[in-house]
């Protein structure tokens, strides 16, 4: 049984690799684009004030779904990120 598990560790050290370089990959993206995320967040709160205000539903709606879909978008991220650190873990236990 040992050695089975130290051969079907060995199969999937390239996974474990290929699971660092995704998480490395989606964690570079996030950090170089926090910035204007942020920038792209605020303008889109501004927006939606601004549109509430003077009751330009067709603008305020568009505003919602970028912001909704920027905020998914960082959601996913985060999800892939875990997952990666997930399956890493559990390789490493085996």
């Amino acid at each position: 049984m040992f050695i089975l598990r130290k051969i079907l560790r060995l199969i999937l050290l390239p996974v474990s690799l290929l699971l660092f370089l995704i998480k490395w990959a989606v964690e570079l993206a996030v950090r170089m684009t926090s910035a204007l995320v942020g920038i792209v967040i605020l303008v889109v709160g501004a927006g939606v004030v601004y549109y509430l205000f003077t009751q330009r539903w067709t603008e305020l709606f568009l505003m919602v779904v970028i912001g909704v879909g920027v905020i998914a978008v960082l959601f996913v991220s985060v999800v892939i990120q875990e997952s990666c650190d997930t399956l890493r873990k559990r390789i490493k236990e085996l």
